[in-house]
């Protein structure tokens, strides 16, 4: 059985939305505190520090987009795009977009808006800016970002809209970004990872 290693609403959530998505079953080890660097049985799973980490066999994963779409690829779900497909770039854009454009200023956010009201007006500025990215994308009233089905691309997003709530931004999404990440959240399976069902 896969191993989930995880903690809160950290990143671990898109890999437990994967698995629900594609109907595995796993075993969810929950660190029992933040950060999980400060648990050596952890460190010694993954040196980073940092969730998710699965065992799935002989294969151990820590960074929850490979994770996804390992998955994916390994146990079926449709969650990948592959490089024959027509939308294959644009998945892999969208996808990288999460983690790599939408993330940071809501990490900033999380970590120094309290320091002064420049730095929340400079979250707050940085996050609007590349949730108008999205909106773009979403102007066909489309369900999901690309491939006209759910992928590791909205998994990726999702995340990050989800975690705009947690440090106070979810105000910020304009309409069909908000709308989107509204169907995501009705998803069974992303309310069983978020344990929200």
């Amino acid at each position: 059985m896969i191993r989930v290693y995880a903690f809160g609403n950290s990143r671990s959530r898109r890999v437990l939305w994967a698995l629900e998505e594609i109907g595995l079953a796993y075993e969810k080890i929950e660190i029992p505190s933040w950060p999980p660097a400060d648990h050596a049985d952890y460190v010694a799973i993954n040196p980073a520090g940092t969730v998710p980490a699965i065992d799935d066999g002989h294969i151990h994963l820590t960074e929850s987009l490979v994770i996804c779409e390992y998955l994916s690829r390994t146990y079926g779900g449709g969650l990948v795009v592959e490089p024959g497909e027509p939308d294959f770039l644009s998945y892999q854009e969208l996808m990288h977009f999460g983690e790599g454009t939408l993330m940071p200023p809501l990490t900033w956010t999380r970590r120094f808006a309290r320091l002064s009201p420049e730095a929340l007006a400079d979250c707050r500025q940085a996050f609007t800016a590349r949730v108008q990215v999205l909106e773009e994308v979403l102007a066909d009233e489309r369900a999901f970002l690309t491939a006209g089905r759910l992928t590791v691309a909205d998994l990726s997003v999702g995340f990050g809209l989800r975690m705009s709530g947690l440090v106070g931004l979810r105000s910020l999404l304009p309409p069909r970004t908000a709308r989107y990440l509204a169907s995501l959240e009705a998803r069974p399976a992303f309310q069983r990872a978020y344990d929200l069902a």
